[in-house]
């Protein structure tokens, strides 16, 4: 399977979850600060559908705060009825679109953590297929930016899942480890995956993401 299908494959599992929402549950807290489950969705269906030039536009309008232009659209665009948003996250299926810079790896790895942002607090977790977690852990360790500071935030610490085979980090440095859906949670900055991991560098983890 190529990355893009992989992308597809996600995102018709994050519509038929979707689909399976109660309108309580559309309301409810996602681990976004700020985002109900209905604003991720909307997060995600934007991202997938604003090409280069339209981003241009909206970070102008948002003087190029891009945290604010994130989280506004995303609560203007999630305040749209549940049915609508329902729709639009599954025409994203098939489309072909990257942020500016952006690769369809990165795409992927933002379905797979969004998609876990709703289904964490909701109490829905489910199996991760292997292979797109592989790929969603190796593209999420090496971003190196203001909203995914992930470099900055495993220096010095050895990530090692439990349930995959995959690694990452220095040698000799302070072991994190634990399921490979935790890892890419607490790489992305979500506090909630770290009770689910173990080793002499979690508290490490855990300050940076605090910060």
């Amino acid at each position: 399977m190529d990355t893009w299908e992989m992308v597809d494959a996600e995102r018709s599992e994050f519509a038929d979850l979707a689909d399976s929402l109660t309108p309580e549950q559309w309301d409810a807290p996602s681990l976004c600060t700020a985002w109900k489950v209905r604003d991720v969705v909307a997060h995600v269906t934007q991202g997938a559908s604003v090409g280069t030039g339209e981003s241009i536009k909206q970070l102008l309008k948002y003087g190029f705060r891009l945290n604010k232009l994130l989280t506004e659209e995303a609560i203007k665009g999630g305040a749209r009825p549940p049915e609508e948003l329902r729709r639009e996250l599954r025409a994203t299926v098939g489309k072909r679109i990257t942020q500016p810079g952006g690769k369809p790896e990165g795409a992927l790895s933002d379905e797979v953590v969004h998609q876990q942002d709703v289904r964490r607090p909701l109490g829905k977790p489910r199996s991760i297929p292997e292979e797109r977690l592989r790929c969603a852990l190796d593209d999420a360790a090496h971003y190196n930016n203001s909203i995914l500071p992930a470099k900055k935030r495993l220096k010095g610490l050895h990530l090692r899942a439990t349930d995959l085979d995959w690694e990452i980090g220095s040698a000799d440095g302070d072991v994190v480890s634990g399921p490979g859906e935790a890892l890419l949670m607490a790489i992305t900055g979500r506090p909630a995956a770290l009770s689910d991991l173990t080793g002499p560098g979690v508290a490490t983890l855990r300050g940076r993401i605090a910060t």
